[in-house]
Protein backbone atom coordinates (compact mmCIF):
# COMPACT_ATOMS: atom_id res chain seq x y z
CA UNK A 1 0.00 0.00 0.00
CA UNK A 2 3.10 2.25 1.07
CA UNK A 3 4.49 1.29 -2.41
CA UNK A 4 0.80 2.05 -4.23
CA UNK A 5 0.55 5.74 -2.95
CA UNK A 6 4.27 6.72 -3.37
CA UNK A 7 4.49 6.93 0.06
CA UNK A 8 8.30 8.22 1.31
CA UNK A 9 9.83 12.02 -0.27
CA UNK A 10 8.59 11.33 -3.76
CA UNK A 11 4.85 10.86 -2.89
CA UNK A 12 5.68 13.80 0.32
CA UNK A 13 6.83 15.95 -2.50
CA UNK A 14 4.04 15.84 -4.65
CA UNK A 15 1.03 15.85 -2.16
CA UNK A 16 3.06 19.22 -0.67
CA UNK A 17 3.32 20.98 -4.50
CA UNK A 18 -0.31 20.28 -4.71
CA UNK A 19 -1.83 21.25 -1.30
CA UNK A 20 0.28 24.36 -1.53
CA UNK A 21 -0.88 25.40 -4.54
CA UNK A 22 -4.55 24.53 -3.82
CA UNK A 23 -4.43 27.08 -0.76
CA UNK A 24 -2.40 29.81 -2.35
CA UNK A 25 -5.34 29.48 -5.29
CA UNK A 26 -7.80 29.53 -2.58
CA UNK A 27 -6.93 32.51 -0.80
CA UNK A 28 -6.12 34.36 -3.68
CA UNK A 29 -9.68 33.33 -5.56
CA UNK A 30 -11.77 34.10 -1.70
CA UNK A 31 -10.33 37.30 -1.67
CA UNK A 32 -11.09 38.53 -5.10
CA UNK A 33 -14.66 36.73 -4.88
CA UNK A 34 -14.62 38.76 -1.13
CA UNK A 35 -13.85 42.29 -2.79
CA UNK A 36 -16.40 41.93 -5.71
CA UNK A 37 -18.99 40.89 -2.69
CA UNK A 38 -17.86 44.24 -0.60
CA UNK A 39 -18.16 46.19 -3.19
CA UNK A 40 -22.22 45.67 -3.75
CA UNK A 41 -22.46 45.14 0.11
CA UNK A 42 -20.40 47.84 1.95
CA UNK A 43 -22.28 50.90 0.28
CA UNK A 44 -25.53 49.06 2.09
CA UNK A 45 -23.98 48.46 5.46
CA UNK A 46 -22.90 52.50 5.83
CA UNK A 47 -25.98 53.79 4.80
CA UNK A 48 -27.31 51.27 8.49
CA UNK A 49 -24.20 53.56 10.44
CA UNK A 50 -22.13 50.23 10.90
CA UNK A 51 -19.05 51.99 9.62
CA UNK A 52 -15.63 49.61 9.15
CA UNK A 53 -16.44 47.13 11.94
CA UNK A 54 -20.08 46.74 10.33
CA UNK A 55 -17.51 45.81 6.98
CA UNK A 56 -15.29 43.64 8.92
CA UNK A 57 -17.80 41.40 11.05
CA UNK A 58 -19.33 41.15 7.33
CA UNK A 59 -16.52 40.61 6.01
CA UNK A 60 -15.90 37.47 8.61
CA UNK A 61 -19.60 35.90 8.33
CA UNK A 62 -19.15 35.90 4.66
CA UNK A 63 -15.79 34.29 4.44
CA UNK A 64 -16.90 30.41 4.18
CA UNK A 65 -19.50 31.24 1.73
CA UNK A 66 -17.15 32.80 -0.21
CA UNK A 67 -14.47 30.03 0.07
CA UNK A 68 -17.15 27.41 -0.46
CA UNK A 69 -17.91 29.14 -3.64
CA UNK A 70 -13.75 29.43 -4.68
CA UNK A 71 -13.13 25.45 -3.75
CA UNK A 72 -13.64 24.25 -7.42
CA UNK A 73 -11.82 26.84 -9.32
CA UNK A 74 -9.29 26.17 -6.65
CA UNK A 75 -9.14 22.24 -7.01
CA UNK A 76 -8.50 22.97 -11.25
CA UNK A 77 -6.26 26.07 -10.96
CA UNK A 78 -3.81 24.53 -8.15
CA UNK A 79 -4.02 20.70 -9.68
CA UNK A 80 -2.83 23.09 -13.21
CA UNK A 81 -0.05 24.51 -11.50
CA UNK A 82 1.19 21.31 -9.96
CA UNK A 83 1.38 19.26 -13.53
CA UNK A 84 1.96 22.24 -14.99
CA UNK A 85 5.51 22.48 -12.53
CA UNK A 86 6.17 19.21 -12.70
CA UNK A 87 6.01 18.75 -16.70
CA UNK A 88 8.69 21.76 -16.88
CA UNK A 89 11.43 20.72 -14.63
CA UNK A 90 10.98 17.38 -16.85
CA UNK A 91 10.09 15.59 -13.67
CA UNK A 92 7.21 13.76 -15.21
CA UNK A 93 9.49 12.80 -17.64
CA UNK A 94 12.05 11.56 -15.47
CA UNK A 95 9.05 9.59 -13.29
CA UNK A 96 7.79 7.66 -16.85
CA UNK A 97 11.33 6.98 -17.94
CA UNK A 98 12.32 5.00 -14.28
CA UNK A 99 8.56 3.02 -15.40
CA UNK A 100 6.17 4.93 -13.25
CA UNK A 101 2.39 5.27 -14.78
CA UNK A 102 1.24 8.88 -14.46
CA UNK A 103 -1.87 7.13 -12.71
CA UNK A 104 0.68 6.48 -9.99
CA UNK A 105 1.31 10.23 -9.70
CA UNK A 106 -2.70 10.74 -9.16
CA UNK A 107 -2.74 7.99 -6.56
CA UNK A 108 -0.10 9.81 -4.16
CA UNK A 109 -2.50 12.81 -4.60
CA UNK A 110 -5.53 11.20 -3.73
CA UNK A 111 -5.12 11.86 0.18
CA UNK A 112 -5.18 16.17 -0.95
CA UNK A 113 -8.10 15.42 -2.80
CA UNK A 114 -9.82 13.92 -0.38
CA UNK A 115 -8.67 16.48 2.27
CA UNK A 116 -10.17 18.88 0.11
CA UNK A 117 -13.56 16.78 -0.75
CA UNK A 118 -13.99 16.48 3.83
CA UNK A 119 -12.99 20.46 4.39
CA UNK A 120 -16.10 21.24 1.69
CA UNK A 121 -17.98 18.72 3.14
CA UNK A 122 -17.31 20.53 6.59
CA UNK A 123 -18.07 24.13 5.31
CA UNK A 124 -20.91 23.57 2.87
CA UNK A 125 -22.69 20.96 6.26
CA UNK A 126 -21.63 22.59 9.31
CA UNK A 127 -19.48 26.06 9.21
CA UNK A 128 -21.24 27.72 6.51
CA UNK A 129 -25.24 27.56 7.82
CA UNK A 130 -24.39 28.56 11.22
CA UNK A 131 -22.28 31.99 9.52
CA UNK A 132 -25.15 32.21 7.48
CA UNK A 133 -27.32 32.22 9.90
CA UNK A 134 -25.69 34.71 12.51
CA UNK A 135 -25.37 36.93 9.73
CA UNK A 136 -28.91 37.06 8.44
CA UNK A 137 -30.08 37.78 12.51
CA UNK A 138 -27.39 40.57 12.54
CA UNK A 139 -28.15 41.48 9.15
CA UNK A 140 -32.31 41.87 10.53
CA UNK A 141 -31.35 43.72 13.69
CA UNK A 142 -29.87 46.45 11.91
CA UNK A 143 -32.15 49.69 11.19
CA UNK A 144 -33.13 49.82 7.61
CA UNK A 145 -31.21 51.74 5.27
CA UNK A 146 -32.83 55.30 4.51
CA UNK A 147 -31.46 54.69 0.78
CA UNK A 148 -34.03 51.97 0.04
CA UNK A 149 -37.59 51.43 -0.08
CA UNK A 150 -39.64 49.01 2.07
CA UNK A 151 -40.28 45.19 0.99
CA UNK A 152 -44.04 44.69 0.37
CA UNK A 153 -43.77 41.35 -1.19
CA UNK A 154 -45.19 38.79 0.36
CA UNK A 155 -43.26 36.52 1.88
CA UNK A 156 -44.36 32.84 0.75
CA UNK A 157 -43.71 29.55 2.53
CA UNK A 158 -45.14 25.72 3.17
CA UNK A 159 -45.23 24.41 6.65
CA UNK A 160 -47.43 21.79 8.21
CA UNK A 161 -49.67 21.16 5.20
CA UNK A 162 -50.42 24.95 4.57
CA UNK A 163 -49.47 27.70 2.36
CA UNK A 164 -48.38 30.89 4.28
CA UNK A 165 -48.12 34.54 3.35
CA UNK A 166 -46.55 37.24 5.62
CA UNK A 167 -46.11 40.53 4.68
CA UNK A 168 -43.21 41.43 7.46
CA UNK A 169 -41.04 39.46 9.57
CA UNK A 170 -39.56 41.22 12.58
CA UNK A 171 -35.83 41.34 13.13
CA UNK A 172 -36.32 38.78 16.12
CA UNK A 173 -38.59 36.56 13.99
CA UNK A 174 -40.79 36.02 17.01
CA UNK A 175 -43.37 38.73 15.56
CA UNK A 176 -45.25 38.14 11.83
CA UNK A 177 -47.07 40.82 10.13
CA UNK A 178 -49.81 40.16 7.79
CA UNK A 179 -50.40 36.47 8.05
CA UNK A 180 -52.35 34.95 5.52
CA UNK A 181 -52.76 30.73 5.97
CA UNK A 182 -54.26 28.53 2.82
CA UNK A 183 -54.74 24.99 4.19
CA UNK A 184 -55.29 21.99 1.41
CA UNK A 185 -56.12 18.67 1.37
CA UNK A 186 -54.11 15.95 -0.26
CA UNK A 187 -54.88 16.51 -3.80
CA UNK A 188 -54.13 20.19 -3.32
CA UNK A 189 -57.39 21.87 -3.15
CA UNK A 190 -57.88 24.87 -0.96
CA UNK A 191 -59.96 24.34 2.33
CA UNK A 192 -59.81 27.27 4.30
CA UNK A 193 -58.19 30.75 4.66
CA UNK A 194 -57.18 32.25 7.33
CA UNK A 195 -55.90 35.77 7.64
CA UNK A 196 -54.55 37.58 10.67
CA UNK A 197 -53.25 41.19 11.32
CA UNK A 198 -50.45 39.90 12.74
CA UNK A 199 -49.10 36.50 14.68
CA UNK A 200 -46.75 36.90 18.05
CA UNK A 201 -44.48 33.80 19.40
CA UNK A 202 -44.70 33.12 23.21
CA UNK A 203 -44.06 30.69 25.54
CA UNK A 204 -42.81 28.61 22.69
CA UNK A 205 -46.32 28.66 20.50
CA UNK A 206 -47.63 30.82 17.95
CA UNK A 207 -50.46 32.77 18.47
CA UNK A 208 -53.03 34.95 15.81
CA UNK A 209 -54.04 38.09 16.42
CA UNK A 210 -57.50 39.29 15.17
CA UNK A 211 -58.02 36.32 12.45
CA UNK A 212 -60.42 35.40 10.87
CA UNK A 213 -60.98 32.06 8.97
CA UNK A 214 -62.73 31.28 6.02
CA UNK A 215 -64.10 28.04 4.56
CA UNK A 216 -63.56 28.05 1.00
CA UNK A 217 -65.49 24.98 0.23
CA UNK A 218 -68.59 26.23 2.34
CA UNK A 219 -67.92 29.81 1.37
CA UNK A 220 -68.56 30.94 5.18
CA UNK A 221 -66.33 32.88 7.18
CA UNK A 222 -66.56 32.86 11.11
CA UNK A 223 -66.52 35.87 13.87
CA UNK A 224 -62.93 37.99 13.99
CA UNK A 225 -60.89 35.80 16.88
CA UNK A 226 -58.86 38.35 19.19
CA UNK A 227 -56.66 35.35 19.59
CA UNK A 228 -56.09 32.15 17.65
CA UNK A 229 -53.59 29.22 18.96
CA UNK A 230 -51.46 28.24 15.52
CA UNK A 231 -50.25 24.66 15.16
CA UNK A 232 -46.68 25.33 13.35
CA UNK A 233 -43.41 23.61 13.36
CA UNK A 234 -42.63 27.30 12.40
CA UNK A 235 -39.22 29.05 15.22
CA UNK A 236 -37.83 32.14 15.20
CA UNK A 237 -35.08 31.31 13.78
CA UNK A 238 -36.92 30.13 10.87
CA UNK A 239 -38.43 32.85 10.08
CA UNK A 240 -34.97 34.77 10.23
CA UNK A 241 -33.53 32.51 7.93
CA UNK A 242 -36.27 32.71 5.38
CA UNK A 243 -36.82 35.99 5.13
CA UNK A 244 -33.21 36.13 4.02
CA UNK A 245 -32.64 37.45 0.64
CA UNK A 246 -30.84 34.19 -0.54
CA UNK A 247 -31.14 31.99 2.44
CA UNK A 248 -28.62 28.82 2.43
CA UNK A 249 -29.77 25.64 2.08
CA UNK A 250 -27.63 22.44 3.06
CA UNK A 251 -28.18 19.09 2.79
CA UNK A 252 -29.10 18.60 6.81
CA UNK A 253 -31.69 21.78 6.12
CA UNK A 254 -32.81 20.34 3.12
CA UNK A 255 -33.48 16.50 4.85
CA UNK A 256 -35.37 18.72 8.01
CA UNK A 257 -37.54 20.24 5.46
CA UNK A 258 -38.27 16.69 3.68
CA UNK A 259 -39.14 15.22 6.72
CA UNK A 260 -41.69 18.04 7.93
CA UNK A 261 -39.77 19.30 10.98
CA UNK A 262 -38.34 22.42 8.80
CA UNK A 263 -40.55 25.03 7.12
CA UNK A 264 -39.18 25.76 3.61
CA UNK A 265 -40.16 28.20 0.36
CA UNK A 266 -38.98 25.56 -2.10
CA UNK A 267 -40.62 23.14 -4.27
CA UNK A 268 -40.05 19.18 -2.68
CA UNK A 269 -37.91 18.85 -6.17
CA UNK A 270 -35.57 21.76 -4.83
CA UNK A 271 -35.01 20.32 -1.40
CA UNK A 272 -34.42 16.70 -2.95
CA UNK A 273 -32.37 17.92 -5.67
CA UNK A 274 -30.07 19.77 -2.94
CA UNK A 275 -29.99 16.90 -0.22
CA UNK A 276 -28.54 14.50 -3.58
CA UNK A 277 -26.30 17.34 -4.25
CA UNK A 278 -25.21 17.61 -0.92
CA UNK A 279 -22.80 14.55 -1.60
CA UNK A 280 -21.82 14.84 -4.91
CA UNK A 281 -20.84 18.63 -4.93
CA UNK A 282 -17.82 17.86 -2.69
CA UNK A 283 -16.58 15.41 -5.43
CA UNK A 284 -15.72 18.54 -7.72
CA UNK A 285 -12.10 18.31 -6.68
CA UNK A 286 -11.92 15.04 -7.84
CA UNK A 287 -13.40 15.77 -10.88
CA UNK A 288 -10.93 19.05 -11.69
CA UNK A 289 -7.76 17.15 -10.70
CA UNK A 290 -8.45 14.44 -13.43
CA UNK A 291 -9.45 17.15 -16.15
CA UNK A 292 -5.95 19.06 -15.32
CA UNK A 293 -3.95 15.89 -16.32
CA UNK A 294 -3.01 16.66 -20.16
CA UNK A 295 -1.03 19.46 -18.71
CA UNK A 296 1.04 17.08 -16.81
CA UNK A 297 2.68 15.70 -20.12
CA UNK A 298 2.46 18.94 -22.14
CA UNK A 299 6.20 20.67 -22.06
CA UNK A 300 7.47 16.66 -23.15
CA UNK A 301 5.13 16.84 -26.09
CA UNK A 302 6.26 19.53 -28.42
CA UNK A 303 6.72 22.25 -26.19
CA UNK A 304 2.44 22.86 -26.66
CA UNK A 305 1.82 23.89 -22.93
CA UNK A 306 -0.35 26.65 -23.47
CA UNK A 307 -2.78 24.55 -26.04
CA UNK A 308 -3.27 21.86 -23.14
CA UNK A 309 -3.83 24.46 -20.07
CA UNK A 310 -6.51 26.10 -21.81
CA UNK A 311 -8.31 22.78 -22.55
CA UNK A 312 -8.02 22.19 -19.27
CA UNK A 313 -9.11 25.18 -17.87
CA UNK A 314 -12.57 24.67 -20.67
CA UNK A 315 -12.90 21.45 -19.22
CA UNK A 316 -12.97 22.34 -15.98
CA UNK A 317 -15.87 25.64 -16.98
CA UNK A 318 -17.53 23.11 -18.92
CA UNK A 319 -18.62 20.95 -15.80
CA UNK A 320 -19.39 23.72 -13.59
CA UNK A 321 -21.90 24.81 -16.14
CA UNK A 322 -23.06 21.54 -16.68
CA UNK A 323 -22.88 20.62 -13.13
CA UNK A 324 -25.20 24.17 -12.42
CA UNK A 325 -27.39 23.31 -15.33
CA UNK A 326 -27.72 19.73 -14.04
CA UNK A 327 -29.30 21.43 -10.69
CA UNK A 328 -31.43 23.79 -12.13
CA UNK A 329 -33.24 21.51 -14.16
CA UNK A 330 -33.53 18.80 -11.17
CA UNK A 331 -34.65 21.99 -8.61
CA UNK A 332 -37.26 22.64 -11.19
CA UNK A 333 -38.59 19.09 -11.43
CA UNK A 334 -37.73 18.21 -15.07
CA UNK A 335 -35.15 15.96 -13.78
CA UNK A 336 -35.00 13.10 -11.13
CA UNK A 337 -32.60 14.32 -8.19
CA UNK A 338 -30.37 11.53 -8.32
CA UNK A 339 -30.07 12.58 -12.53
CA UNK A 340 -29.09 15.58 -11.59
CA UNK A 341 -26.80 15.39 -8.92
CA UNK A 342 -24.67 12.41 -9.99
CA UNK A 343 -24.77 12.76 -14.19
CA UNK A 344 -22.52 15.41 -14.80
CA UNK A 345 -19.79 14.33 -11.73
CA UNK A 346 -20.02 10.33 -13.06
CA UNK A 347 -19.79 11.70 -16.58
CA UNK A 348 -16.80 14.24 -15.75
CA UNK A 349 -14.97 11.34 -13.64
CA UNK A 350 -15.23 9.42 -16.53
CA UNK A 351 -14.19 11.70 -19.26
CA UNK A 352 -10.57 12.38 -16.83
CA UNK A 353 -10.51 9.00 -16.63
CA UNK A 354 -10.14 8.05 -20.17
CA UNK A 355 -7.77 10.83 -20.18
CA UNK A 356 -5.23 9.04 -17.64
CA UNK A 357 -5.31 5.85 -18.91
CA UNK A 358 -4.81 7.81 -22.36
CA UNK A 359 -1.92 9.54 -21.49
CA UNK A 360 -0.36 6.53 -19.73
CA UNK A 361 -0.42 4.42 -23.36
CA UNK A 362 1.72 7.46 -24.93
Amino acid sequence: MRTLFLGGSLGGYLRGMLAMRCFAVVCGLGGLFQVLDLLESSTDILSRGQGMLGIAYYSLLRTPSVLLQAFPLAALLGAIFSFSTLSRQNEICAMRAAGLPFRRVLLALLPVVVGIVLLHGLLAEAIVPKTQNALTAWWASLPPSPDKDPDDELLWLRTNGAVVGLEQVMPDGKRLDGVRIYRRDEAGSLLSRTVATRAQYEDRRWTLIDAVTTDLRAGKSEAVQPRLDWETPLKPADLMRLSAAEPYVSGGLASAVLAGTQSGTKTESFYRTRLARSWTDPLAALVMMLLATPVAIALTRGGAGGVQVLGALACGLVFLLVNGLMAALGEAGTLSPLLAAWLSPASFVLLGLLLVFRLDRR
